[in-house]
């Protein structure tokens, strides 16, 4: 629909931009949709484990093998290339030593006889200079003594050098001197030519000054630099050349010069004023498969017969064992579909309600283990769908109990400017014993309540719950903490069906008077932080339940700064691995110190608990209450009370 639309858009449109624009949209749209349908099938054909498993099988075993072949052929052109490149700069350098032997033997000459005549033999034209001046030789040879001369005709790195003379032809310099004597000697003839009659590789020197010639691109490969050739595949190159006037058409296969390869040159300077005629120049190097591999193979046949047995015996054995390796890749791909198929359709006859489903099993591998646990599953499955559900509907309960503890906990710590609060709620179980809240009981009290009933689970929480209505009634009637712990033990000890206890703090804090009160019903004792110094306040008192009610109380000044903290057994009596307790020494040295505020100390003694336990589980419900007090709203102190 949305290429039709283009499709009429782009029949209305003139603008040529705009055209263009439309153009390129629809050829998106189109890849896009041919991409979803070729994914969109692939994703059907690819549906079943066997056609996964042959897909897999071509990915790995079929698709690298033209991989391969074409890394191989480019590494063999690589090393054709950089074998062509070698052979071309040991010709070159050939070249340079035999015209500097031309120009030490004419040096010789001129120094021994006196006479400024070239050897007649020598492959290079020689120009005899004397104090600085040219006395005889080849007119191309420039007037005066070059200062560059010196460097002998290579370069810093021992590279040969090429330079120009006056009338444009390249070629090789060497030079030699004895004050007040000099010789400089270059090669005579066409360079391209003597080279590639010394190297057996067709030379073709392009300048990138001439566009028509210059077609090479030049690589970087390590500290070494080449130039590969881009000529046309009509491009007689021997014409080019010089070295045959056949048309490439008409050439044997062997004998075309298939293989291209080049190398850089440095900067190309005059002969006569050193000045820079290029920047670089490329050495085109073309070769045929045939003078190749005359270079490359041995000239001994018996070496070439076993070279080649070799090389066909090795492919003949890496042949058979990929057939092997095909051949049994296909059989494991049909027996492992069998298998998927067989247990594909038996778990659709169980998902469709047929427990009594069973796969024979004739595997001893993987696949058959699957089998055997199939099997099994199906003989417990009935039996573990009914046990599923009566668990859910336990887990329902259990979520039940679990909010509604969680609802008898403080939503909202009362909050002013004198108190700032911070606690800790952990049930060791899916419901716990301990609990804790904060009530008010006028405009200037605040009570503290800390319990801990015995036992865990489900009814551990509903007599919690019990407690908190009835403390929460008391405590809306301002009962004394004293008689507030009688009634509730008379409560608890109405519970005749099953006898618990229940262990409880409760802590008035008076802000009118800036005092303390705590009652104690068996609890764990009380911390008090003052100054980075830790009191422990421990009273004794029997635990709600108990026959006897003994519930001491006593009452201490609060100071600005002072930080008071309530916790359950279940932090004190917290094992480490090697079963040891967190103790109650530990417990006011991890309270101990900087007491900037509730959350402070609370995550210290938190800290210090974690270290000892590790990865312990905790066995006990935890549960603390840390208080910060602040002086009165008068007071110089700026610190501003909240609640965490």
């Amino acid at each position: 629909m949305i290429t039709v639309v283009l499709l009429g858009m782009l029949g209305m449109v003139e603008a040529p931009w705009l055209r263009v624009a439309l153009k390129v949209l629809l050829a998106s749209v189109a890849m896009l949709g041919l991409v979803f349908l070729l994914a969109g099938g692939l994703r059907l054909v690819l549906w079943r484990v066997g056609r996964r498993l042959a897909f897999s099988y071509f990915l790995i075993g079929v698709v690298p093998i033209p991989m391969v072949i074409v890394l191989g052929g480019i590494s063999v052109y690589l090393m054709s290339g950089y074998f062509l490149g070698h052979e071309y700069r040991q010709a070159l350098e050939n070249l340079h030593y035999d015209v500097e032997r031309a120009a030490e033997a004419g040096l010789a000459h001129l120094t021994a006889r006196g006479s400024a005549t070239a050897d007649p033999g020598a492959a290079a034209r020689v120009a005899f200079y004397a104090n600085g001046r040219k006395v005889a030789g080849d007119d191309q040879a420039p007037a005066l003594w070059p200062e560059w001369a010196e460097s002998s005709g290579a370069s810093e790195d021992g590279d040969v050098r090429l330079w120009t003379l006056p009338n444009g032809e390249l070629t090789v310099v060497a030079a030699r001197t004895r004050p007040p004597h000099a010789v400089l000697a270059f090669h005579d003839g066409p360079l391209a030519a003597e080279l590639t009659r010394r190297s057996n590789v067709w030379v073709t020197l392009i300048d990138p000054r001439d566009r028509d010639s210059m077609s090479a691109v030049r690589v970087q490969l390590g500290s070494g630099r080449y130039a590969l050739a881009n000529m046309s595949a009509g491009t007689d190159v021997g014409a080019r050349n010089g070295f045959f006037a056949i048309p490439a058409e008409d050439v044997p296969w062997l004998d075309r010069p298939v293989l291209w390869w080049g190398e850089v040159i440095e900067a190309v300077h005059a002969l006569d004023d050193d000045a820079e005629v290029s920047p670089w120049m490329t050495a085109s190097l073309n070769s045929t498969m045939r003078s190749l591999s005359r270079q490359l193979l041995s000239s001994s046949a018996d070496l070439n017969a076993a070279v080649w047995a070799s090389l066909i015996g090795v492919t003949g054995l890496i042949s058979s064992i990929y057939v092997v390796a095909v051949l049994m890749a296909l059989f494991m791909i049909y027996s492992l579909s069998r298998a998927v198929n067989r247990l594909s359709r038996a778990t659709e006859a169980v998902r469709a309600g047929d427990f009594s489903r069973r796969i024979p099993v004739r595997r001893h591998d993987q696949i058959g283990e699957l089998q055997h646990s199939f099997n099994d599953m199906t003989n417990n499955l009935e039996t573990l769908i009914g046990t599923a559900a009566q668990k859910e509907v336990l887990e329902k309960e259990l979520e039940i109990a679990r909010d509604l503890q969680e609802s008898l906990l403080p939503a909202e710590l009362p909050a002013n400017d004198r108190v700032e609060f911070s606690t800790l709620f952990e049930p060791s179980a899916a419901i716990g014993g301990d609990y804790f809240d904060i009530l008010r009981i006028d405009d200037n009290r605040l009570a503290v309540v800390i319990a801990d009933v015995s036992g865990h689970g489900l009814p551990t929480g509903l007599r919690m719950a019990m407690l908190k209505a009835a403390l929460v009634i008391l405590v809306e009637e301002q009962k004394p903490p004293s008689e507030i712990l009688r009634r509730l033990n008379a409560m608890v000890r109405a519970e005749g069906r099953q006898r618990f206890f229940v262990t409880a703090t409760i802590a008035v804090i008076d802000f009118r008077r800036d005092k303390l009160e705590i009652t104690n019903a068996g609890h764990p004792p009380t911390y008090l932080l003052r100054n980075g110094q830790v009191e422990e306040i421990l009273l004794a008192g029997s635990p709600l339940g108990a026959l006897d009610e003994n519930y001491q109380q006593i009452e201490v000044d609060l100071l600005a700064g002072d930080v008071a903290v309530w916790l359950s057994d279940g932090l004190i009596e917290a094992n480490n691995g090697a079963d040891e307790p967190f103790g109650y020494d530990a417990t006011v040295s991890a309270i101990a110190g900087d007491g900037a505020s509730a959350q402070v100390v609370r995550d210290r003694l938190l800290a210090a608990v974690k270290s000892h336990t590790g990865d312990e589980p905790a066995e006990d419900d935890r549960t603390l209450v840390a208080m910060r007090y602040f002086p009165d709203a008068g007071s110089e102190t700026g610190d501003t009370p909240k609640n965490e």
